[in-house]
């Protein structure tokens, strides 16, 4: 049963917006001289190209969707479908004139290695899994001819992983030994016994005292 809480509580201990901005933070790392700023969900193109979004060369990271789901112990998780906007312009760089589709494929396809690395994609949390393999994170071109007339490039990487954890498991935690004499599972205590019970597959049968009574 889920207890009551205050507005406070609920957001300091908000693992979402944590989470995102966890991933700016490491991205900003990770992309040096490329702006990461965060965004609170799905971005209309005609905010990109009025940049009240996202500065060039930039990335800004949002969301558009946000899923309940479960692990195996049916503990309480979300599956966020994450994305993070890649905006570019042609600039120079050591002297020489870099393309704004370079640019743009640059950044789109670092986030791309970044995502591809297990321990860097959890972002430097606990309770985060690693991104999603079905669909696997992509690179995406946002931007129409007219676009691209006006100088700008937007892409889009998305990706999905699971914040796990947020609430308690629905399976009993407590855990047996294997009784090589019996050839049973112990558990410590009836208490554990009885929390497992209901989760076990079973068929009740007559102790051997019952079933001599039964046949006299």
């Amino acid at each position: 049963m889920i207890a009551p809480a205050t507005l406070e509580t609920l957001i300091a201990t908000d693992r979402l917006a944590q989470t995102q901005t966890a991933i700016v933070r490491r991205i900003g790392e990770l992309i040096t001289g490329v702006s990461v700023v965060a965004h609170p969900g799905k971005v209309d193109i005609s905010e990109l190209v009025a940049r009240t979004v996202v500065q060039a060369p930039g990335v800004g990271i949002g969301f558009t969707r946000i899923r309940e789901t479960a692990m195996v112990d049916g503990a309480f998780c979300l599956a966020v479908e994450w994305v993070a906007y890649v905006v570019a312009e042609a600039c120079v760089v050591a002297r020489r004139r870099v393309e704004k589709e370079a640019v743009g494929l640059a950044i789109g396809s670092r986030l791309l290695a970044i995502l591809g690395d297990m321990e860097t994609s959890t972002w430097g949390l606990t309770g985060i899994l690693p991104p999603e393999t079905s669909p696997q994170p992509e690179l995406k071109p946002m931007f129409t001819v007219r676009d691209q007339a006006q100088g700008t490039v937007y892409y889009a990487v998305t990706w999905t992983q699971v914040i796990a954890d947020l609430g308690a498991p629905i399976l009993p935690d407590a855990a047996g030994t294997y009784g090589e004499a019996s050839g049973l599972i112990i558990y410590d205590t009836a208490a554990d016994l009885d929390e497992i019970a209901r989760w076990v597959p079973a068929r009740q049968v007559p102790d051997s005292d019952d079933s001599e009574a039964g046949d006299a």
